[in-house]
């Protein structure tokens, strides 16, 4: 009896083992069959064998496409995540090699310089040209304004039909532009005929002011554009501090029209060479591009190897316009004055931008404008030692100021970036703007040093005020680099031509007025106390900065909107201060001459002024 009971069950375990096996062959892959029951165990054990194969087969499949759709996090060369991701598309300029690069940086960064380098090369000679029209030297520094103003406009019309049909083309009309308006101004026969000429000439080739930031925003990772930034930037500013000086031996040797030939020869010679030589930077990054921080578990991470460099893709991108232009990039009409001017709304683009504005006015643009005619009258300069007093204080200021703001900016990103990396995040935008203080220190000192020289007539006659434009320079080459990478490549890259048009607009129009009343208001007051006056709103515009160094990151977006109304009333506060300034320059002007040649441009200026404070 136990030795049947004992059979029995036997029998069952054995039937129960075969439905098993029987059940997990209907899992296999290849031919998809069930063994019949009646098969032999020897039977049942190989298809279980092989069952069991497909199904981890299949498993890891599964395991493949689940790793292949998690994002793969590039890294550089020091191991650290790259910021932004590239693409794997060979079109995409982060994958550009570093010399075309560099290439692209060096063009864009000289239309940028040939541009104020046309605005500020007749400075020195301004006098003899005065001369020559019958006016009076500080009415001779007009067509400066009427081109420095001008070049506010520029940038506002051109970039968007550059963020549409592409950078390169816009880049070549407006060098085109600057020749052909060069060779007008060389063959004006009246004044009136020279300012719409220099209006025109400041209105062209002012596109790259708006469109250099954005290029540089193209081609270079995070860590790698405060250096080229702050490389575009110094030869922005060197064209307006190297032109008096080639503009002072041009006019000695050969009269002030060739100060305009040699303009009109640079920007022809730059045309040809950006005609074949300057790529199409603009690229439609996917939105749903792998993340950089904050990486769920189990991402992957590699070494990024950019694909080779292609000639065939270097031809194509120097079509005239974007060949591979989307259906969704359109011009709209509120591209061109509200969207870019809108960026004005958060704080960390307005306060940058009204402290760039306000100190490089002071700072470079009013030198600029006034340096002759004051030079002339205190120390007897003609056009030569104009040129150089007014060239190699600011270009030698320029250039120190550069190596002490790009570079570190970036040693400090990098630094903060090996910090953050094992938190899984990227350091905060705001830590560049730690390396500013030393451009707001000088740029007030300097003004200081530069007036109070000036009234007081010092023993060393010209060498104390041009120590203190070159220290005023110096400064405002550091703020202008750390601005433009705080704003354009770190906090909104990818608008970055709206806030580099911001930046270009409140600087060009500020800097306008400063021809209208500078030396005017020096001398009613003394220029001891006028520039006194201008090294506080220098500090004064400065504070809004260093609420941003500690409230940028930790208030966030939610900061931002809820200050803007007080950002707005700040902004009009600032504005209504300059305005009072200016009017009381104008009834000085009045006064004094009797007659007022821009008297509609001074009326137009401050029933814009009430208009704003209206709004």
């Amino acid at each position: 009896m136990v030795m049947s009971l004992a059979m029995l069950l036997e029998v069952l375990i054995n039937v129960r083992r075969c439905n098993h096996v029987a059940r997990r062959a209907t899992y296999e892959t290849s031919e998809k069959r069930i063994l019949p029951p009646s098969s032999s165990c020897r039977q049942m054990s190989s298809a279980s064998q092989q069952s069991s194969e497909g199904i981890q087969k299949k498993e890891a499949e599964e395991h493949l496409e689940i790793y292949e759709s998690l994002p793969t996090i590039k890294l550089d060369k020091n191991l650290l995540p790259l910021v932004p991701q590239p693409t794997d598309s060979p079109y995409d300029p982060l994958n550009y090699p570093n010399w075309l690069k560099y290439v692209i940086l060096l063009q864009v960064a000289l239309i940028a310089f040939v541009s104020n380098f046309n605005v500020a090369v007749i400075n020195p000679a301004v006098v003899p040209m005065s001369a020559e029209f019958g006016i009076r030297p500080v009415i001779g520094t007009y067509q400066t304004a009427a081109a420095i103003g001008s070049g506010a406009l520029g940038p506002l019309i051109f970039t968007p039909f550059a963020n549409v049909y592409g950078r390169r083309s816009c880049y070549l009309i407006a060098v085109f532009i600057g020749f052909i308006t060069a060779v007008a101004s060389a063959l004006s026969h009246s004044y009136a005929g020279l300012i719409v000429v220099r209006a025109i000439n400041g209105f062209g080739p002012s596109a790259s002011y708006g469109l250099g930031a954005g290029t540089v925003v193209d081609l270079f990772y995070m860590h790698q554009r405060g250096r080229a930034m702050g490389l575009f930037t110094l030869m922005q500013t060197s064209g307006a501090h190297l032109a008096p000086i080639v503009g002072g031996y041009v006019a000695r040797s050969l009269g002030w029209r060739w100060c305009f030939w040699v303009g009109a020869t640079l920007n022809g010679s730059l045309f040809l060479i950006s005609l074949f030589a300057l790529p199409e930077t603009i690229f439609d990054r996917p939105e749903n591009s792998p993340p950089y921080n904050n990486h769920p578990t189990g991402t992957s991470e590699e070494i990024y190897l950019p694909p080779a460099f292609q000639w065939r893709i270097f031809a194509d991108r120097l079509w005239f316009w974007d060949r591979h232009k989307p259906k969704s990039r359109r011009v709209k009409r509120s591209d061109f004055f509200f969207k870019p001017l809108g960026m004005l709304k958060y704080p960390s683009v307005l306060f940058p931008v009204i402290l760039l504005g306000v100190t490089y006015g002071f700072a470079s643009i009013e030198p600029a404008l006034i340096l002759a005619t004051l030079f002339t009258q205190l120390y007897n300069f003609d056009t030569v030692q104009n040129g150089l007093a007014n060239g190699i204080t600011l270009l030698l200021g320029a250039a120190l100021g550069e190596l002490c703001s790009g570079p570190v900016t970036d040693w400090m990103i990098q630094r903060a970036r090996k910090k953050a990396v094992n938190k899984g995040d990227i350091p905060p935008a705001e830590l560049r703007l730690q390396g500013i203080w030393t451009g707001a220190i000088t740029v007030p000192a300097g003004l200081l040093m530069y007036g109070f020289t000036v009234h007081f007539r010092t023993s060393g006659k010209f060498i104390p005020p041009c120590i203190g434009m070159a220290l005023a320079c110096f400064g405002i080459q550091i703020i202008t680099s750390v601005c433009y990478s705080y704003s354009c490549g770190d906090c909104y890259r990818s608008r970055s031509n709206d806030v580099s048009q911001c930046f270009n607009f409140f600087r060009q129009l500020f800097g306008m007025t400063l021809g209208f009343y500078s030396l005017q208001f020096g001398e009613k007051i003394g220029f001891e106390l006028s520039f006194t006056v201008f090294a506080l709103i220098c500090i004064v515009v400065f504070l809004p900065i260093v609420a941003l160094m500690f409230k940028g990151k930790s208030g966030g977006k939610c900061w931002e909107i809820r200050t803007v109304r007080a950002t707005f009333c700040i902004y009009l506060s600032s504005h209504h201060v300059l305005h009072w300034f200016f009017k009381d320059a104008v009834v000085l002007y009045y006064i004094t001459h009797n007659s007022s040649p821009h008297g509609v441009l001074v009326d137009v200026y401050i029933l814009a002024c009430r208009m704003t404070m209206q709004f």
